[in-house]
This record gives structure tokens, sequence and C-alpha cells, in this order.
């Protein structure tokens, strides 16, 4: 069992003064919330709550987690009442509740298994009334308690608020167990989830959502699970060059050659001239379509317009309006703030409820140098050399072979890092939020996420979680379950997730990240082009399914102005992924820009939890290509990379900012398996601090150090 184990302490009818204990501290019990479960009434019992006065259908229990309403007038957000993060393990847990609306309180809990538990009302508790934007505290008083007794997983907890009480003191006392609960486990009996069984009208109830992310104390392993040393692959020889880049093209002409046979190396691919070192394209942000995105204070009632993000947090108080008709289920501005953009936009600024309201910008990927002639195609890929892949000497930013002399080095230390590297008790998930990725590419299809808790092609949300069928991702460009590249040729998606990720037997190359499985969250390439609504999309979806690093080589810029509305909300956003223990990386750009006077984004919002990453080649310069300045945090190699650019092992050179993000996405990775208790503050932190001086025009002036930030 490498889940978290959530325990709720509550108190026997017979002596309510007592405690009773209903956890279960042995992993191969697998119990805890499950031990509610199993103490639960039948499914056919205890899963239909009865049905008020009216046409409205029985409630399943188990579909309460799945409510969703993206047309509430308000928010709810559910939050540690600390405000962190991460719960240690064995510590007691409180949340807090805000509603931006007066209501009654549901609470829900569904553990890993799929059990659920009904917290609010229970026996000892009936249904409670929460004032609007007053935080209530969950639990209040002795009705039980909440704690960790375990580490390295999610929960989840639901907070539903109603107009009137959704479970009444009768279905709690018909259906709650010795311990005054109302419990039970399966799926879904029906898709009433989404609205509650037409119990009350649309904009009249909301919902948000917490998943407990829970660490162990003092990062410490439990004594049954050793702490695993990875074994680094060997040394290859070193080459000794007074030009190190163009011995490695010539070593990479050979290996192609040699792979090829008398074949032709490799199609031509078109070179680009921006990143050949023309004068940075510098211009105003270009809308992706004729919406607006607004980001609204937490209590602002039926005022607010458009369509709803969805989601807990912040997420919950990002809405998308549509200024060219409405959208289906929307509510329109009416004409309140003008009629063209401009005034829209001035009208919702002005607005004291609305903290930011900006166009839904066009975003794209950084595109990288693809040299001509450069592939080798999947058929002629040299697979070993003995155990190790034949083309690792070829990988310099890992390991470089190729330098004039050894104070003249530059890598990542990754060797070295390997040394004081400890493996996990689970995966690390790393979400890849690009054009998609090519899940059965062989180097990728052993490390991809897979979402268990969902059942496959069934059209229904299983889990909960406002996604259907996201069995290993989501397209939050086309909103739909499928996060493919649609690109089989040019995978910019794939490319960056075989950088990370350690592959399967089959790889050629070596992935970064030992201990880490990949989401496929594709927000680029949408069928009506992609804007920064189906970024907000996609981050909400990673972080609320567990993923604690982002990896981002996208963006849009450089212009000559500063868009602050556009940074206040990113900065929301980017807040609220913190608070879920999420890292964020984003590429600088391929566009030779000074930070200082021109803006990218999103790598120009800068938050305790983010990191923007410009280019090196292999001399440790920064390569002419890579935005740069103050605004820039640190450096990584981006020339020369060798990686997968479609579904099969077809190798390519690529360079640029979007090769050069990766390998710090995957040195966070590495530090959140090492430390599994840390905060992105704290990553953050530590790869700034260790990274080496080069002098460099970065704010740190800096490359990252793989092999310095895993040192104990």
């Amino acid at each position: 069992d490498l889940y978290a184990r959530v325990g709720i302490l509550s108190f026997s009818e017979f002596h309510r003064t007592v405690p009773i204990g209903m956890f279960v501290r042995s992993a191969s019990a697998a119990l805890v919330l499950a031990c509610l479960v199993a103490s639960a009434p039948a499914a056919s019992q205890g899963r239909s709550l009865a049905a008020h006065d009216g046409p409205s259908q029985p409630l399943d229990l188990v579909d309460l987690v799945r409510a969703e309403n993206p047309d509430a007038a308000f928010t709810v957000e559910v939050a540690f009442a600390d405000g962190r993060t991460v719960a240690v393990e064995d510590e007691l847990v409180r949340f807090r509740v805000r509603s931006s609306q007066s209501g009654y309180l549901t609470l829900v809990n569904r553990n890993h298994q799929g059990g659920v538990a009904l917290l609010y009302p229970n026996g000892f508790a009936p249904a409670r009334r929460i004032e609007a934007g007053e935080g209530a505290f969950f639990p209040a008083g002795r009705e039980f308690r909440f704690r960790v007794t375990g580490p390295f997983g999610q929960e989840l907890v639901k907070a539903i608020v109603t107009p009137e009480p959704l479970v009444t003191a009768a279905d709690v006392e018909r259906l709650a167990n010795s311990i005054g609960l109302v419990t039970a486990e399966g799926r879904p009996a029906s898709d009433a989830g989404t609205a509650l069984g037409g119990r009350f009208s649309p904009e009249s109830w909301a919902t948000g959502a917490l998943y407990l992310t829970t660490a162990p104390a003092s990062g410490a392993r439990p004594a049954d699970v050793p702490a695993v040393q990875i074994e680094p692959p060997p040394e290859p020889a070193g080459r000794y060059s007074e030009s190190p880049g163009r011995a490695w093209r010539a070593a990479y002409r050979e290996a192609r050659r040699a792979a090829s046979g008398t074949r032709a190396l490799g199609r031509p691919v078109a070179d680009s001239s921006r990143m050949a070192g023309a004068p940075p394209l510098v211009s105003d942000l270009a809308p992706a379509d004729s919406s607006v995105l607004v980001l609204y204070r937490p209590a602002v009632g039926t005022r607010s317009v458009g369509r709803s993000l969805e989601g807990g947090g912040v997420f919950g108080q990002l809405r998308q309006v549509e200024l060219d008709g409405a959208a289906p289920g929307t509510r329109t501005l009416g004409g309140a703030y003008g009629e063209t953009t401009a005034e829209v936009l001035a009208g919702l600024r002005a607005d004291p409820d609305v903290l930011a309201a900006v166009p839904n910008y066009a975003l794209r990927p950084f595109r990288p140098v693809v040299r001509p002639g450069s592939r080798i195609e999947a058929d002629a890929v040299p697979q070993h050399d003995g155990d190790e892949p034949a083309l690792w000497p070829l990988q310099w930013p890992l390991h470089n072979t190729f330098w004039r002399s050894p104070a003249e080095r530059v890598d990542l230390g990754w060797r070295r890092a390997l040394e004081a590297y400890r493996r996990p008790e689970k995966p690390v998930i790393v979400a890849v939020l690009d054009t998609g990725i090519y899940p059965d590419n062989p180097h990728l299809a052993p490390v991809m996420w897979r979402n268990d808790r969902e059942v496959p092609r069934n059209g229904i949300d299983d889990d909960g979680n406002g996604f259907v069928d996201d069995t290993w991702g989501w397209d939050a460009a086309d909103r739909d379950n499928d996060p493919t590249d649609t690109n089989p040729d040019n995978s910019h998606g794939t490319f960056v997730a075989a950088q990370i990720a350690s592959g399967g037997p089959e790889s050629v190359l070596y992935g970064m990240a030992p201990d880490v499985e990949i989401m496929a969250v594709r927000v680029l390439g949408g069928a009506r082009g992609t804007g920064y609504e189906a970024l907000v999309r996609g981050i909400r979806y990673a972080v609320q399914n567990g993923a604690r690093v982002l990896n981002m080589s996208l963006g849009a810029g450089p212009s000559e102005r500063p868009y602050p509305d556009l940074e206040r909300m990113l900065g929301a956003v980017f807040e609220e992924a913190e608070r879920h223990g999420a890292h964020l990386v984003f590429s600088a750009g391929n566009e030779g820009s000074d930070s200082r006077t021109t803006f990218t984004y999103p790598a120009r919002v800068s938050r305790p939890n983010t990191l923007s990453v410009a280019a090196i080649g292999m001399s440790g310069e920064l390569l002419g290509f890579s935005n740069h300045g103050p605004n820039v945090d640190v450096a990584a190699p981006g020339d020369a990379i060798l990686g997968h650019y479609g579904p099969t092992l077809g190798v390519e050179d690529w360079r640029g900012t979007s090769m050069a993000a990766p390998y710090v996405t995957a040195l966070a990775a590495m530090l959140f398996a090492k430390h599994p208790d840390w905060t992105p503050a704290q990553v953050r932190a530590r790869i700034l601090e260790t990274a080496r001086p080069r002098g460099l025009d970065v704010a740190s002036g800096a490359v990252v150090d793989a092999a310095a930030a895993l040192a104990d």
C-alpha cells in the first residue's frame, strides 16, 4: 500500500468522551478509511440517500464525490486550516471551508481505494450552515478527528454548499455505522452527481475540493522500505577538443552513418532563422479567440459572468467570457460593460469584484532548431553498446565527454547526482504541459502516468475528479480525454517528456529522472487555436491529480510592454498550484530577447514555486537565441540535445530553451523523490543555491548542478 492512509477518530455512541482509533497502521492491511468502508452497510442500503420533497431522485453517496456545477453563481474553497499544502504523517488535520454565498455544508471524503465517507453531517453533528465569506473550520468540536497515518499519497475532501441541507438528520440516523458516519464503496450508480439529482437550481449550489497530499514525518522512509541507491552508468571516454561543439557534431554524424549503413542519413528539416541569430520579433500579445478571462475576488456572489473554469481555490474564481455570443450554459455580459473588447476589458477592470481581466492570449511552443539531416530513423537507431545505450557518449548534458580541459567541462553532473540519489517509495508525477505525447513510444510507455481509478471508455467520471475517462491525462486544448500529439513526425511534447524520464528497457537514450511517471496534459495545438484558458485548465488538471512538477516549454511574447493583469492572473494560478505542492518550470523563450526591456509570459511571472530556464551550449555560454536577463532564473544545457520526435525510437538533434527546461524539471523531480516532505519553495531554493556560478546574464548567473543539488 503506497498511498496515504487517512484515519478518522470518532466517538462511540456509548461513551462520546473517549476517542476510538479507527485506523490500522499495517501497510499490508491496506485499511484505515477502508476499515470504515468495511464496516459500512451494504451498498443497497448505505449509499442511497432519501430524496427531499419534490421531483428529485435519491442521491447516491458515491455520486456526491463527482458533484460539479459549472453554472454556480458563487465559489467554495477548501484548504488546510493553517494554509500548508502537505500534511505530515501522524498529525491531526483541520480544514477551513469558505463559501462566497451562505448555505448548508456537506463534506465528503474519498480514500485511495474508492471508499466514501460522509464527514458532515454525521451522527454527532447535524448539517451546519456557514455564512458568506466566513472561514468555517472543521472539525469544529468533538465530532471526530482527522489524522494522517501514512506517507506518500492523496485523499480527496469534497465540500458542497447548498441553500437547504443536502443530507437530512434522518438520512444519517438511518444509514450511519457504529462511529456515526455514513460510508459506502464502489462506482456511482447513476450520473446524478453532476446535478445533485436535480434537487436545486443550477446557480444555487457550488463545490470545492481539497486533495490531501501527505508526506512522512521528518522526511524519513518507513523502516521496512529501504532507500535504494541507483548505480550510475559507466563513464564514457573523454574526447578532448579545441571545439567541443564541432567534435560533438562530427561524432553524431559518424553515429548516424554507422547506424544507417548505405542509407540516407535522414531527411532535411527546415532550420529557423529566428534561432540562428536574427533579431527578435517584438510585438503585442495576440488573442487566441474573442473571449476574455476574468479573475474574481473570492466572495463575488451572483455578479460573476461567463463559464467557470471549475475546481477549487482560484480555479473556481476564474471564468471565461465569450464576447461574440454566449456559449451554452454561461451568463453573458449583456452589454453591461460596453460592446467592444476594449470597453468590456476596461469595465471589468474597474469592477471592484474583479482582480484581473485579460483577453485569452494565444500560446505557442517555443519551437526548437532541428538541424537539417539530423534524424536517425527508428529502424536504424543503434540499440546498445554492451549494457548501455550506444548513444550514451553523445548525451553531453548528462555527462560531457567533449571539452578542452577538465576545468572547462560543463554538464549537469548527472552521474555524481545518481550516487547521492535515493529511490522514493512511489514515483514522482511530472506533468508535461505541451503539444501532447505519444504514450506508446517505447521509451515512454513504461513510465506514463495511469489513472487507475478511472474505468476506460465508459463515459463516466469514475474517480470524481471532474474529467471523464481521463485514463492517462487530459487534452485541455480540445477538452477531451486524448492528449496524444496530432503531429506524428515532430512531437514537441514527446521530445520533452523523453528528456525528463528514464525509459524502459528498449530505450536508446537516458532520460534524467529515474523514478517519475509522466502525466500527459495537452495545452497546445487545439483545433481552434490555443490560449491561456487551456493552460489554466491544464495546470488545474495536473495539480489536482497529484503532479509535483509541471514542465511548460511554451509561452507568448516577447512584447515591448508588460501585461499587469495577465501577471496578476498567472500569479494567482501559480500560487494555487503551490498550495497543491506543485513546482512549475518554464522555458525562457527562443527570441534572444533581454527581459530588462521585453516581456515573455509565463516565464516572466515569478513565484516561490517557479523557475524560468535559459539555454547554454557545451562551452558554458548562453546561446544566442536564448532569452536572458534578470527575469530569467537559471540556465541549463539547450544545444545538441538528442531525443525522440514521435511515436518510435527515432532520434533527432534539437536545440532551444524548450530543451533546457526539462533538465531542471527532472532535477526538481529527483529532489522531491529524495525529500518527499519538501515544499516547492525548498526545491526552488535548493536548485538556485547549488547552481554553478558562470557570470551568465540570468538572475542567478549560474548553471544548474544536479550533483550539488542532490548531495547530502
